[in-house]
């Protein structure tokens, strides 16, 4: 008597293929490192991932994704907070000064000897009045050119030297240049001039500040 031939339907057949392959034992000498790690992460996490096949992607996803995580959580640690002071430092001038105080601290530095902190404290004296009088916006964003470009537009009798004194506050401020001890007391000179000087009506397009980024 001849036996039928059974041909399992999808559900056994992938079952007796499982059965098969659970079956065979692998050599843990004969296995690369990667394949190591992913029997242990499979082991770890009691999931059947091939690692030689579509699951592989799975877990590089998922250690890529651990990786960036970690690196996150490692900026956010490690990354030095900015102090107060620091922050104060990078505004152009401080609201709380005013600038009377500025010029009696430019003064009082000029006769210690100390120019460049001097004149760095005369041209925020400047910046301070013109802020209070409403001749220019001084946002903590502003810069000394910025200033320079928006001040001499309303003071254009006074255009040539505030633009020299910007030029002169940044060289010091970060290129580290001492500025002689005329140029500094002309600074103190010029921050009492402006204090007074009166605006010229300009029509807005005549501003070069505007086209400076805020």
């Amino acid at each position: 008597m001849t036996s039928i031939p059974w041909t399992p339907d999808d559900d056994d057949a992938r079952r007796l293929l499982n059965d098969r392959i659970d079956s065979y034992e692998v050599d843990p000498a004969a296995m690369s490192w990667w394949e190591r790690v992913l029997q242990w992460l499979n082991d770890a996490l009691l999931l059947n991932v091939d690692a030689s096949g579509a699951g592989s992607v799975i877990i590089q996803v998922f250690l890529v994704l651990a990786v960036v995580i970690l690196v996150i959580l490692l900026i956010r640690f490690f990354r030095p907070s900015v102090s107060s002071v620091t922050q104060a430092e990078a505004q152009l001038v401080d609201p709380s000064i005013s600038a009377a105080q500025y010029l009696d601290q430019a003064r009082q530095l000029l006769a210690s000897q100390k120019l460049d902190q001097a004149y760095l404290q005369a041209y925020r004296a400047m910046v301070r009045s013109a802020a209070v009088r409403e001749l220019v916006e001084v946002t903590p964003a502003t810069t000394a050119t910025v200033f320079g470009w928006s001040l001499g537009s309303v003071l254009p009798s006074h255009r040539i030297p505030i633009h020299e004194a910007s030029e002169q506050f940044n060289e010091i401020s970060y290129g580290g240049g001492v500025p002689t001890r005329e140029a500094t007391s002309a600074m103190i000179n010029l921050a009492q001039t402006i204090a007074v000087a009166q605006p010229t009506a300009t029509h807005p397009h005549d501003n070069p500040a505007r086209l400076m980024p805020r």
